[in-house]
């Protein structure tokens, strides 16, 4: 029977200045983002950028992006545990926080992008078990409920180590599967449309859970930071050498990948995939995508996490770690604007756009899309709830405690 140790919560700080003006800031920004939502609601979709020829937009890139943070987040810390690195695992409750964070966020997103929140409901009452946006709604549903156990438990007080410690890894074991799981149905809602040369590649799957696992242990280190800035945490120095390890060797994989998918479509020169791909290429109307994926998130990163002299700096691996996000994003941004903006109908009249403006046709082959201001309104929102969601969590569960502590 496992031995109750009674041992006094140590107390919180207080939020202090700082704290409380980021709350009040992050309180209008998440404010103005559902006044916008809820202005959209009353408009309709066509105050966003989106039309019938790119009909996903800067939501789907954030409900791709946030997905793959949460699963990243989950593999990190369950990795360590089930594999035994021991310089992972002081961050292991961040992690979790970080993906249960991500998880009820991405499921958020969707709900602007459906346009009307009540045909949520229809998704339960009449699904499609041959798409994969059913399983992958599932999937989060149960994900998210997975993390919440799992961090109660990394955080529940009064029991024995020994009992904990056999309950985590448990979960671990659990866990990884089940985040490997998420990011591949979310990439096979790209990858298995056939109509869509660009997202019809068995590389969509690694792509996905590569870039998931190098964006939330991204996330998880600026959260780390973060947390030893303004709190107590702790993290030895050999934590942040394999942090810079993990995510040096994700991102030479994740561009290697995303290289062969160039590689395929370049070599073979069919003439509608090699029209999406030369829209994010060097030239292209898209090109800042690229740079940003390859250079900005991609070389500077790696090069940074690799040189020892870079990396110890408390500053500079923050500034690592947001490239890496940025560079994570941009590849959404890239996948979903390159399999929509060339579609396999190139004939006239087209797709219709969904608008009409006297003197213009109504029908194109070539697809435009730019995000407006209630778009951008709506995502920043939901980002900011993200990171008052991390921040309150942190405080709430404690995190910063020693194991010791909670034990």
């Amino acid at each position: 029977m496992a031995t109750r140790v009674e041992t006094p919560a140590p107390r919180t700080a207080s939020f202090g200045r700082f704290g409380r003006g980021f709350l009040i800031a992050a309180g209008l920004l998440v404010l103005w983002g559902l006044s916008a939502w809820i202005y959209q609601l009353t408009q309709g979709l066509i105050v966003t950028g989106m039309r019938d020829i790119v009909s996903w937009g800067l939501y789907i890139f954030t409900f791709a992006f946030l997905v793959g943070l949460s699963a990243g987040g989950l593999i990190m810390a369950s990795a360590a545990e089930a594999f035994g690195v021991k310089s992972l695992k002081p961050l292991a409750r961040l992690g979790v926080l970080t993906a249960a964070a991500c998880v009820l966020v991405a499921a958020m997103i969707i709900i602007p992008d459906l346009g009307k929140a009540q045909r949520i409901w229809e998704i339960f009452r009449y699904p499609n078990w041959s798409s994969p946006l059913v399983w992958d709604i599932l999937i989060i549903l149960v994900y998210f409920v997975f993390a919440v156990v799992d961090l109660t438990v990394m955080s529940k007080r009064g029991i024995a180590r020994s009992e904990r410690a056999k309950w985590i890894r448990i979960l671990a074991y659990v866990g990884l599967p089940t985040a490997v799981l998420l990011h591949s149905i979310t990439a096979w809602i790209f990858g298995l449309q056939i109509s869509r040369p660009w997202w019809n590649t068995a590389l969509m799957a690694p792509l996905f859970v590569t870039s998931a696992v190098l964006s939330g242990t991204a996330l998880v280190a600026l959260a780390a930071l973060g947390a030893r800035r303004f709190d107590r945490f702790g993290v030895t120095d050999e934590t942040w050498r394999a942090l810079a390890v993990l995510m040096a060797t994700t991102i030479a994989i994740d561009l290697f990948l995303v290289a062969c998918d160039y590689i395929t479509i370049l070599w073979g020169n069919v003439p509608r995939e090699r029209a999406a791909l030369d829209q994010v290429l060097p030239g292209g109307s898209w090109q800042a995508v690229f740079w940003l994926e390859w250079i900005v998130g991609g070389i500077v990163p790696f090069v940074i996490f690799v040189v020892p002299s870079l990396r110890r700096r408390g500053w500079v691996f923050g500034l690592a770690s947001f490239l890496v996000l940025v560079g994570v994003y941009a590849f959404r941004i890239e996948l979903v604007v390159g399999g929509m903006i060339r579609p396999l109908l190139h004939l006239p009249p087209g797709i219709a756009l969904g608008s009409y403006r006297p003197g213009q046709s109504s029908f194109e082959t070539v697809g435009v899309y730019h995000p407006t201001w209630v778009e951008y309104a709506i995502v920043t929102g939901v980002l900011v709830f993200l990171s008052l969601l991390i921040v309150l969590g942190y405080r709430w569960l404690r995190i910063g405690t020693r194991d010791e502590e909670i034990a």
